[in-house]
């Protein structure tokens, strides 16, 4: 599902207008700017990717009908639009994983502990050096460079050796059919409205 149709669901699940929520969900999906595949959910359509909204939008927006929504429940929303429902966590994703992948992730530890934090923060949750994929490569770059500057993304930069995401997520084995299944049944009713 693309960000503009979660968008017109989020203004039908929270009022307002879809480009209230557009933001939001565009940020989602920027994995697909590294992967255009159905993997790319692999990185933030967990709670993981939902404790980034947060801290990037901040805990609540208010749309257009002065309402005020919590980002959490906007990006759980989109989670479960794409995923049948579930909103997964890290471990739910990085539960089948070929161990070769290990081999491609290089831990750093920058002397900056903020850029040490937001880089270790995939393992914290999850307890899974695996998940260490989504800040150890171009995407982690990207990432940093939106939360913490375009000074702290060089610096990552400079630590890492090349290695791009679309590299690392075909390691992540999919089985769960929540794992590349929309639901469908929100996607005909969207489709039914706006015909």
């Amino acid at each position: 599902m693309n960000y503009w149709k979660h968008s017109l669901l989020s203004k039908k699940k929270f009022n307002g207008v879809p480009e209230d929520y557009l933001a939001i969900h565009k940020f989602l999906d920027t994995s697909k700017l590294f992967y255009f595949d159905f993997r790319h959910r692999i990185l933030l359509h967990n709670t993981y990717g939902i404790d980034l909204c947060i801290e990037k939008f901040g805990e609540t927006v208010n749309n257009h009908d002065n309402q005020r929504v919590m980002v959490r429940d906007i990006a759980a929303e989109h989670c479960k639009e794409d995923l049948m429902g579930i909103v997964p966590t890290l471990n739910n994703w990085f539960k089948y994983v070929d161990d070769a992948v290990l081999d491609l992730i290089k831990p750093i530890q920058p002397a900056d502990s903020k850029l040490r934090e937001f880089i270790l923060r995939p393992l914290i949750m999850s307890g899974l050096r695996s998940t260490l994929i989504i800040t150890h490569s171009n995407f982690g770059i990207y990432l940093v460079k939106e939360f913490l500057g375009i000074d702290y993304a060089l610096e990552l930069a400079h630590y890492l050796h090349p290695v791009g995401i679309n590299e690392m997520l075909p390691y992540i084995k999919l089985r769960d059919k929540w794992q590349y299944t929309p639901d469908l049944k929100q996607l005909k009713d969207l489709e039914n409205e706006l015909n």
